[in-house]
């Protein structure tokens, strides 16, 4: 038991900070009281998130061999498909986001507006990064096919998904029907906007 709460524990801290550091209330009472700049706050913010996910990371594959293997490892091709399918959709979108010259508004170092980008991966899901991030960690589970990397996975998505409903609600909000129109045509996480014809022949709706 110990092994899954102590995932738990870590993944518990990262969410919980990543989410409510996120908060504009949040941020702008810390950035008052401390005196730092936006973009100061911004790095340490994602210097301390990167740190507890690392270390949620490095708990995975120190008590993973320790729950029950659900199934014999792979590897070879096959284990680093994931992880190649994450770069590739990774590298589209912050190429996407390059193109507009809107990198540091997305990694927080600039204020509001959002950015909406429909285009490139953006087009195949409403959150590619996200989407790369969720197949990397399921894709994990090839090579360290235990219980334990297992319930993380469980505990990961379920992070993402309310990130990025979080997300989608201040986008519908500055956005409006543009946004909603783009939803309605273009899959949440899952990457297969380019199976439908109309976003394969046409791309997302345009603003």
């Amino acid at each position: 038991m110990a092994p899954f709460v102590k995932v738990f524990i870590v993944l518990a801290c990262f969410s919980v900070f990543h989410s409510l550091s996120s908060r504009e209330s949040i941020r702008a009472s810390i950035r008052a009281k401390a005196r730092i700049s936006f973009g100061a706050y911004a790095a340490l913010r994602a210097l301390i998130s990167l740190s507890l996910l690392v270390l949620s990371v490095v708990v995975l594959f120190r008590d993973a061999h320790s729950t029950y293997q659900i199934f014999p490892p792979t590897y070879g091709l096959p284990a680093i498909l994931p992880a190649m399918l994450t770069i590739w959709i990774a590298g589209t979108a912050l190429g996407e986001l390059a193109k507009a010259r809107r990198l540091p508004q997305f990694f927080g170092f600039q204020e509001y507006p959002k950015l909406f980008i429909f285009t490139g991966a953006y087009s195949i899901c409403r959150h590619p990064m996200y989407a790369g991030w969720l197949i990397a960690s399921w894709g994990l589970l090839l090579s360290k096919p235990y219980l334990l990397t297992l319930f993380y996975n469980l505990l990961l998505t379920l992070f993402v998904v309310y990130m990025a409903l979080q997300e989608e609600k201040q986008m519908i909000a500055l956005f409006g029907d543009k946004y909603s129109s783009y939803r309605r045509q273009v899959p949440f996480l899952l990457p297969y906007g380019f199976l439908k014809k109309r976003v394969r022949e046409n791309g997302a709706p345009p603003l």
